[in-house]
């Protein structure tokens, strides 16, 4: 499977500004003195393999949008958010035509459902849309975002075919090569997370929700959903501080729990996802920063208790790795 995150910023998008973009550029340009950069080639293998990420790329400010690729021909997508849109223009600028979606939607906060007017492939004949969801009235929720005062372009303007299938937690629906389960979660109005599985390959989606005191117990439903799982989508906006001060009951999560939980389900690979949408570029280097160390002194403990204990099974496994995902990110499994 190969995952293609088209957005990951949550709540709003969020675009930067021409002071920000300025001083990317001149801490660039000073990373590059004394450098013999004369070639494109030799400019592009700088900024790739040694200027920071910060400063020569950007984490995107595109709102929840993650496209699975499973090797059938249908496509497979993770909410609606505003990076919908990018992925709707790859898809026009490919020429794919008379192409299924199925779309499974965590929950209808505006930050998930906001790209899908803007979504090219809806607009043709010939292509279908499945729009899957736990919700009920996902597609009255569609239609009222796009009624006149709020959109120029009325619902009904799609020229490709919409069908609604609505599932309950626990259902196991199968698509586009795949097997896909659905766990509630923790949110205001609630959320749902996605587990995806094909080809021994598993990928958990788990956005707007918030594990509270009771995550720290040895009986955890969640930790069961993702046990397991090569690559965990985890909600991740907040420290742990802020998570349990003045943002605690607001639906999200924090760095630290997920590397708690992702230690608990013996998850591969832990991405942050859902990034605040007040976070520059140098803030989440730093989250990541911040949140590595916690990994790693997380693993030193680990085994200082499991010092004299020889045979024993350990009760976790720390993830592989840590990343944070940004707009443009590509990982295969």
């Amino acid at each position: 499977m190969k995952v293609h995150f088209k957005g990951t910023r949550g709540s709003l998008p969020t675009a930067p500004t021409a002071s920000e973009t300025r001083e990317k550029v001149v801490s660039a340009l000073m990373a590059a003195r004394g450098k013999n950069l004369r070639s494109e080639s030799q400019i592009r293998e700088f900024v790739e393999k040694q200027l920071p990420f910060k400063h020569g790329a950007s984490y995107g400010g595109n709102t929840p949008c993650v496209h699975i690729e499973t090797g059938s021909e249908e496509f497979l997508i993770l909410d609606g958010g505003s990076g919908i849109r990018l992925l709707g223009q790859e898809i026009k600028e490919q020429g794919l035509i008379n192409r299924t979606f199925h779309l499974f939607l965590s929950h209808l906060h505006y930050d998930h459902i906001q790209g899908i007017p803007f979504f090219a492939p809806a607009y043709l004949p010939g292509n279908k849309i499945v729009i899957h969801g736990v919700h009920k009235d996902i597609e009255k929720a569609l239609r009222e975002q796009m009624k006149t005062p709020f959109f120029p372009v009325d619902y009904d303007m799609f020229g490709a075919e919409f069908t609604f299938e609505k599932h309950s937690p626990g259902d196991l629906v199968e698509v586009c090569g795949s097997r896909i389960t659905i766990f509630e979660q923790d949110h205001p109005g609630k959320s749902y997370g996605y587990r995806v599985e094909a080809d021994e390959k598993s990928i958990v989606y788990s956005t707007d929700a918030e594990h509270r005191n009771v995550a720290h117990g040895k009986e955890y439903p969640f930790v069961d959903f993702i046990k397991g799982a090569d690559l965990l989508i985890f909600d991740a906006p907040y420290t742990h501080s802020q998570s349990i001060g003045n943002r605690e009951n607001w639906g999200h999560s924090s760095n630290v729990m997920g590397v708690e939980l992702a230690a608990k389900g013996k998850v591969g690979i832990l991405a942050l996802f859902h990034h605040d949408p007040g976070a520059s570029d140098e803030d989440m280097e730093k989250f990541l920063a911040h949140t590595k160390k916690f990994l790693a002194q997380s693993r030193i403990a680990l085994k200082e208790t499991r010092i004299g204990i020889p045979g024993a099974p350990s009760p976790r496994t720390h993830p592989s790795d840590v990343i944070l995902a940004y707009d443009g990110l590509t990982i295969e499994l």
